[in-house]
């Protein structure tokens, strides 16, 4: 996997700009990112490294 588990990512700047999410888990369908405190989603590799 691209990304660790806990990792910070900023999520695809077309739907989400601004918005920082944390690497959850992996699975077939994706890599679910929890983000504002409860929303989950899955996402393919669009995802980008969070940096501060």
């Amino acid at each position: 996997m691209k990304y660790k588990i806990g990792q910070l990512v900023s999520l695809p700047e077309t739907r989400y700009k601004g918005i920082i999410g944390t690497v959850i888990a992996k699975n077939k369908v994706g890599i679910l990112v929890r983000f504002n405190g409860i929303q989950e989603l899955y996402f393919k590799e669009e995802l980008k490294a969070y940096k501060k």
